[in-house]
């Protein structure tokens, strides 16, 4: 369907880390005119404590799609545990934090957008048969943590595991979403729409 993009897992380059840190696999980004990040959605693998790089002007979302991570955001606050079955968390790219997996590897699933220029969301599609409300205004990410068939606009996509379907800005078409994990359906609002309530 027009306006519908498959973005393969296996088609992912590693990327190292900003602090150097490990690695991470981009899933789709956005650029302003000045080559900076207006959005980004990546998969990171977090196999040991340390800290999250700075991106100042950044407001991230992060879910956990394998594992569990504690976040610590430090002065006196109790760490955030993060899992497949809690909400994603969101928190600016600016303020120092760290992550510690708990009880073995995590994989996470990272939105990062421009702050005042774009806003976005992640949220947890249960596993089973969902059905998706178009939202036309937005550019949408679906992620898939295991096998799902996606059918929109009269075709069927079939995702593995960590493969990611991107639907333009403007599409409106249902979706329909039958998983055999959960997914993550991350939201974009574009520029032009980002100081609409």
């Amino acid at each position: 369907m027009r306006g519908v993009r498959l973005l393969p897992s296996a088609s992912r380059p590693a990327q190292a880390w900003k602090n150097g840190g490990g690695v991470t696999r981009e899933v789709a980004r956005q650029d302003d005119g000045a080559g900076d990040i207006l959005w980004r959605v990546s998969i990171a693998d977090v196999r040991e404590a340390g800290p999250f790089s700075h991106f100042p002007g950044i407001d991230r979302v992060l879910a956990v799609l394998e594992g569990r991570l504690l976040l610590d955001f430090g002065a006196g606050r109790a760490p955030v545990l993060v899992t497949p079955e809690t909400a994603a968390h969101a928190f600016p790219g600016d303020v120092p934090v760290s992550g510690t997996p708990d009880g073995g590897p995590v994989t996470d699933l990272n939105l990062m957008v421009r702050r005042g220029a774009v806003r976005g969301a992640q949220l947890r599609v249960s596993p089973g048969l969902s059905s998706l409300s178009p939202n036309p205004t937005a550019a949408r990410l679906l992620v898939a943590a295991g096998e799902a068939q996606v059918t929109c606009g009269g075709e069927t996509y079939t995702l593995g595991r960590l493969d990611a379907l991107l639907f333009a800005p403007g599409t409106t078409a249902p979706v329909l979403v039958q998983a055999a994990a959960a997914c993550w359906l991350v939201d974009i609002v574009p520029p032009a729409d980002a100081d609409e309530p």
